[in-house]
């Protein structure tokens, strides 16, 4: 027997992908009582009956010391992004335990970022790693500069509609191959920005999934941040 079957077969014999499934709720109860304690809100806002959980994977980790263990990953998804072919997790449980059965420790993590839009966060970084040169009024990359910076003040005044036109607009002048080519440090995090908005007007209902959908945004994304990260690997 290979070692995918043996683990395989010691997941099923201690029922290890039901244990975790069982487990979270009781682990979130854990949390968001403890944090209540201190006036902080675990969910951040955030319904629990938007939560969807999914089986992950089993992972053996085998450390330097000889300790081996037995890794059961669970997949925390909202009901705001899930279909459509947009399943992105916003959690994870991870549940350890050792090639016995028995329980080791267990970890809880949370990423709201694709539900609550932080951004004040996306503005900072865009700053950081805008090239100052793609301010100058006579070179190509002002262009793409001015539509990001009309996106930003359009995000501020709730004006989502025109938020996604100008996102649209950034697009085409990413996918014309007569102009000239943006900084991948700068790209990226535009990029990571629309579709930040992407799916928080999306989520929040804030404009209808026909005028979301008719310039095909988050495709178009998908596909640039992959480009971009085959050039950088």
């Amino acid at each position: 027997m290979n070692i995918q079957n043996q683990l395989i077969s010691l997941a099923d014999k201690y029922s290890l992908k039901k244990k975790a499934l069982d487990s979270i709720d009781e682990v979130i109860n854990a949390h968001v009582e403890s944090d209540n304690v201190v006036g902080i809100d675990y969910l951040e806002g955030n319904n629990r009956s938007d939560l969807i959980y999914e089986f992950d994977r089993y992972e053996l980790q085998l450390e330097l010391n000889g300790i081996s263990r037995i890794s059961t990953k669970i997949n925390i998804y909202s009901k705001k992004l899930y279909g459509k072919n947009i399943d992105l997790p916003v959690g994870c449980y991870e549940a350890w335990t050792d090639l016995e059965g028995q329980d080791l420790d267990d970890f809880l993590t949370f990423d709201w970022s694709l539900v609550n839009l932080n951004a004040g966060y996306f503005i900072e970084r865009i700053n950081k790693t805008v090239p100052q040169r793609y301010f100058k009024r006579n070179v190509q990359e002002y262009e793409f500069a001015t539509y990001v910076n009309h996106i930003i003040s359009l995000l501020q005044g709730r004006q989502y509609v025109l938020s996604i036109i100008f996102i649209k607009r950034s697009l085409d002048y990413l996918e014309n191959k007569n102009n000239k080519g943006i900084e991948d440090e700068y790209l990226n995090e535009c990029l990571m920005f629309f579709e930040q908005i992407y799916h928080y007007v999306g989520n929040h209902n804030l404009l209808n999934a026909e005028n979301i959908d008719r310039y095909k945004i988050y495709d178009r994304i998908r596909s640039l941040k992959l480009t971009v990260g085959s050039k950088t690997h």
